[in-house]
């Protein structure tokens, strides 16, 4: 066995010669002996030749396999290990907790129960329905708190709008000028006024000067009076002793915010809202009232100053009175009335229709009495039973001061 290797590979004087191992034919042959081994020259050194091994290297491999033992690396990526599925009662929390529903917090305990003895996942779900119904929570609670106040202080009227009663402090509601503080309140309490409405001070510009106290005066009494108009469409369901009123700003509230701010008061007080527009009249209580409204006053302003206008001022006042009661008839005329309005509607045009000729015939009455005849008719037409049977089958007040029906 020795000689045999002796011949293949040239003898390397430098290094001594290995011991001999051989026990036998059989034993000398390794598994792989089949394959003859390159000779040569150009043979590589066997692992046995090299003179210091790297650790780990094929010298290492090979005595692996020469003792039979088995290598722990694998040549393949180690797979990730498997996460836990998402747990059902983590997804039931938060969708709970978006609509608000009072089961989360269960939920949520046997969700993190479950996670925490499964390894299962959820966890952030859990978190996000507990804030998402702290959130509705937090929300009930300060709705709760404004509807228990019942009232809110403000700093000014600046935290008001049309339609809102309040109280102000004592003797605030004779002064001209704006209260520091206001406290809004529910109509249906004793309060001190009503806010109608408000507009800029200044006539033409936010530069305009101060004009003075008696100058805004003259201005907020007509712009405010129009305002009502607006506010309170009936005038017979305001209380003979409300008044209408008005704050200006001073000199020193000119440079900043010029406001007039109108508003109904009354000496003793006030206990229910005055409101009659829009937002609390129905299109049948509307229509009439807006089709009435010109005609009542007309006639009112006809049969008070009568007695004491000239002939060509009387002349004048019955044709405006004989043109806004044609245009009253045609307006109720267009309407559309409920059925149980019809009956008292239908009689009313019946009486203004029968009234046309006499108008149109005074509107060319030379005679002053003759005119004064017209007049005192006027007051009586059409027959005050016929308007109070529509205001009555419509809901409207019916006596000053009287509350919707």
């Amino acid at each position: 066995m020795t000689s045999e290797r002796s011949e293949t590979q040239p003898a390397d004087e430098s290094r001594p010669e290995p011991p001999d191992t051989s026990v036998g034919a059989d034993d000398a042959a390794p598994a792989d002996a089949a394959t003859p081994s390159p000779t040569g020259a150009d043979a590589p050194p066997s692992p046995a030749a090299s003179p210091n091994p790297a650790p780990g290297g094929t010298g290492d491999a090979e005595a692996g396999r020469a003792s039979g033992a088995v290598p722990d690396w694998e040549p393949w990526p180690q797979r990730p290990a498997a996460r836990g599925r998402l747990n059902r009662l983590a997804v039931v929390t938060l969708v709970l907790g978006l609509l608000g529903g009072v089961l989360a917090p269960v939920t949520a305990g046997f969700a993190l129960r479950r996670i925490r003895r499964d390894g299962e996942r959820g966890r952030g779900l859990v978190i996000a329905g507990l804030v998402l119904l702290g959130g509705w929570v937090l929300a009930g609670l300060v709705a709760l708190g404004v509807t228990m106040t019942g009232s809110d202080p403000d700093p000014g009227l600046r935290g008001l709008r049309v339609g809102d009663c309040f109280r102000v402090p004592s003797g605030a509601t004779a002064s001209r000028t704006a209260p520091e503080e206001v406290t809004r309140v529910a109509c249906d309490t004793p309060h001190h006024a009503e806010y109608v409405d408000d507009f800029p001070a200044y006539e033409r510009s936010a530069d305009e000067r101060y004009p003075g106290a008696a100058v805004l005066s003259q201005r907020a009494e007509t712009l405010c009076r129009q305002r009502q108009r607006s506010y309170v469409v009936d005038p017979l369901g305001l209380p003979a002793e409300v008044r209408l009123s008005w704050y200006l700003p001073t000199r020193v509230d000119w440079s900043t915010d010029p406001t007039i701010t109108c508003y109904l008061t009354a000496p003793g007080g006030l206990s229910r809202s005055l409101r009659m527009d829009t937002t609390v009249l129905d299109p049948a209580q509307l229509g009439y009232l807006l089709a009435s409204r010109d005609w009542t006053q007309a006639r009112a302003a006809l049969v008070a100053s009568a007695p004491t206008s000239t002939p060509a001022g009387l002349r004048d006042a019955v044709r405006r009175a004989e043109t806004i009661h044609t245009d009253m008839w045609f307006r109720l005329r267009r309407e559309t009335w409920p059925e149980a309005v019809r009956p008292a509607m239908e009689r009313l045009l019946t009486e203004m229709e029968q009234d046309e000729p006499t108008w149109r015939d005074a509107d060319g009455e030379p005679d002053r009495g003759r005119l004064l005849q017209v007049v005192a008719q006027a007051g009586q037409h059409p027959d005050p039973a016929t308007e109070l049977a529509v205001r009555q089958a419509l809901g409207l007040p019916t006596a000053q001061g009287e509350p919707m029906r």
